[in-house]
């Protein structure tokens, strides 16, 4: 492979490295972010691991998340600890991968002048290089296993010679089988990849669907999601019975998340802390300086009107349709998008969308360097880059001066080294999104007992009345929840209170702890006998 096209490649991933980088200590860690860590520092249920394995090796973390990320991460763990660097970190590590592939995928779709506009704007987009290290999807490993597996199954089709590379054939599906264990929601791409695959490249898949052929792939494919495989066998087919449900009514609205992902602004307000909030900061660091003098002379930016621009592209057929990586791309998109959409829960959020990636990003480079007029594409895909640029400097900005958005909120440093100092005693937490991200900084050393269910309702069963009084009875116990603002679950911290109160207790909000710009987000609170009720 010729020095420059390495050169162009590597370019684009140590640019999306470092836009990760700058960005990755800013948020707290997010619940669903550090889920897969859970079974690395406490017992997992009885129904998740695997009979023949140690129970630090479970077959799912849950009925549809395999624990192929666990086991990845486990020695790095080991060997560097927990923290916000080692959690983000490999990702970002990972989504250069993804970049790396993608760069080979479309030179071999197009030319080097179309893998460059595509690996470029691959590396730029906002929302696949925030997805990518703010991993709560998780989406890395996806993206990784489904780029990969179309490299090598272009290298297994474009072979001319009478033997095979039989081993990309198997490297190929293999990665597509791991991606279906990691998350089994790849069901949507593989759909994708099928369908594209039979009309796009049927006489190559012809010429090489003999018996040989099609027993590597399925044992490559099995190999891979073998776990999940083995999972349901002796589960009653639990990921299909408890994750697939229907919803065709709420496709229309969910066109929306297309719109807002594909233009880069889906995670304003999620991830970031929006500009109308209370408590900016100021700049301090020299990036942080240089992300306000950008937007204070190039202005606010929340939109990289790549939908539009796509929307364009899709006129520009008469030039882009002889070329089929466009068609199968937008084939994939269409079918894994219907699936996605007709998903009860499923496509309503940038995490879902984004797995539709990189395959926008293809099309619309194939389309760019289809065009007769070289000047006018170099233009717009060089506007397009600084539009990404400029949107991913806005959530930089957004970070330094107002802070994460709730569920990614900064506060949770602070509140986990607080903890500290009441190592020993019970933590009930009583709202969402503070078990598993605890649980991973502290390694599992803290005593954390979800408490959720029985404020999650104006009317507990007798159940749910009796863990209440267990909490309340225990002389020990510390309960964590957000300010009320700020709860996850609405009223959860009303309903205690009243509860509290009714069994005749006083609260003592022990400690409140701020977010970096001061705004109150946790409380640590003890419940005390009313001596005097």
């Amino acid at each position: 492979m010729p020095r420059a096209h390495n050169r162009s490649s590597l370019a684009a991933c140590g640019l999306f490295i470092l836009l990760a980088i700058l960005v990755l200590p800013y948020a707290g860690i997010q619940s669903d972010e550090a889920l897969f860590s859970t079974p690395l520092f406490s017992h997992v249920n009885n129904d998740l691991r695997l009979p023949l394995l140690s129970h630090h090796v479970p077959l799912m973390v849950m009925t549809y998340i395999g624990s192929l990320k666990t086991l990845l991460y486990w020695p790095i763990f080991r060997i560097f600890g927990t923290s916000p660097w080692t959690l983000r970190l490999p990702v970002a590590l990972v989504g250069a991968v993804t970049i790396f592939f993608f760069f080979h995928l479309a030179r071999a779709s197009g030319d080097t002048w179309a893998a460059a506009i595509g690996a470029s704007l691959l590396a730029t987009d906002p929302v696949f290089v925030l997805t990518d290290t703010f991993d709560w999807g998780p989406v890395a490993l996806e993206h990784v296993f489904l780029v990969t597996g179309c490299w090598f199954l272009y290298r297994f089709g474009s072979h001319k010679g009478p033997d095979a590379r039989l081993w990309d054939l198997a490297a190929g599906f293999l990665c597509w089988g791991l991606a279906l264990w990691n998350k089994a929601i790849f069901i949507w791409a593989l759909s994708g990849i099928v369908v594209g695959g039979l009309l796009v490249f049927w006489p190559e898949i012809k010429r090489w669907l003999k018996p040989r052929t099609a027993l590597v792939a399925a044992t490559a494919f099995l190999c891979g999601a073998l776990p999940l495989v083995v999972y349901n066998l002796t589960h009653a087919s639990a990921t299909v019975r408890e994750n697939a449900r229907l919803d065709p009514h709420s496709v229309p609205r969910k066109w929306i998340q297309v719109q807002l992902a594909a233009n880069g602004s889906s995670l304003f307000g999620y991830l970031t802390g929006e500009e109308w909030w209370p408590n900016p900061k100021t700049p301090g660091s020299p990036s942080e300086r240089a992300s306000a003098w950008i937007h204070d002379h190039w202005g606010e930016h929340r939109s990289t009107g790549f939908y539009y621009v796509f929307g364009v592209l899709l006129l520009a057929a008469p030039w882009w349709w002889k070329y089929r990586a466009a068609r199968f791309s937008l084939l994939f998109m269409t079918v894994s998008w219907l699936l996605m959409a007709l998903t009860h829960d499923a496509g309503t959020s940038a995490h879902h969308v984004i797995l539709l990636w990189p395959f926008p990003i293809l099309f619309a480079a194939v389309a760019l360097a289809s065009l007769p007029w070289r000047p006018v594409a170099w233009t717009a895909a060089a506007i397009m880059i600084a539009m990404n640029l400029l949107v991913w400097n806005q959530y930089m900005y957004q970070f330094e001066r107002d802070g994460a958005g709730n569920v990614f909120t900064d506060a949770l440093n602070p509140l986990s080294t607080s903890l500290n100092e009441y190592s020993g005693r019970t933590f009930y937490l009583v709202d969402w999104g503070l078990y598993d991200n605890l649980n991973f900084l502290h390694q599992g050393r803290l005593d954390l007992r979800i408490a959720t269910g029985p404020f999650n309702t104006d009317s507990p069963s007798p159940e749910q009345l009796a863990e209440i009084r267990d909490i309340l009875h225990n002389p020990d116990a510390l309960v964590l929840d957000h300010v009320r603002e700020h709860e996850v679950f609405p009223n959860v911290g009303a309903r205690l209170d009243r509860a509290a109160e009714s069994l005749g207790y006083l609260k003592e909000v022990i400690r409140t702890i701020p977010d970096s710009n001061g705004r109150p987000m946790f409380e640590i609170i003890h419940f005390m006998p009313n001596e005097g009720a």
